[in-house]
């Protein structure tokens, strides 16, 4: 397992967090998601044969909230 931690400036609110966390668990290798509204960042653990950076990436910008 690899932890990432993204920086994501539009996370507002409980809700923004909510939206983070499920866009990101639903993808194969995800095993762990946290998102904080107060510090705008995003902390995945996924195993890295199953996806990568560049597609936490892409589910983020999906879900409308894009990595800086």
């Amino acid at each position: 397992m690899i932890t990432k931690t993204f920086d994501v400036p539009k996370i507002h609110c409980d809700g923004c967090v909510r939206t983070v966390t499920k866009a990101l668990a639903e993808l194969p290798g995800v095993a762990k998601v946290e998102a904080s509204a107060v510090t705008k960042k995003v902390l995945v653990e996924f195993n890295p044969t199953a996806l990568d950076e560049a597609r936490l990436r892409e589910a983020l910008q999906a879900a409308g909230y894009p990595v800086v």
